[in-house]
């Protein structure tokens, strides 16, 4: 593997790490949203009629949160050494 390829892998790891953190976020902002919508809409949201969007759309952006993150751990993870040219 060259040096510039593994320079790729390491912006491209940060990058994700970076997208992992903001989805995160939105996916936290999302859910304190979908908390106080199933808090004043109790009976109609939840378990009678299942969840709507906002529900959904929270555990939508966790997955992809940690999918993002999972990539980007694989992809910074330590590669063993290459064996030394004779």
């Amino acid at each position: 593997m060259r040096i510039q390829d593994i320079q790729d892998e390491q912006v491209l790891g940060a990058a994700l790490i970076l997208l992992g953190l903001s989805l995160g976020g939105a996916a936290a902002a999302t859910g304190l949203l979908a908390a106080a919508h199933m808090a004043q809409t109790g009976p109609m949201c939840g378990s009678t009629l299942g969840h709507c969007f906002r529900c959904v759309a929270a555990v939508a952006l966790l997955l992809a949160a940690l999918a993002s993150t999972g990539a980007a751990a694989w992809l910074l993870k330590p590669r063993p050494a290459l064996p030394a040219a004779v």
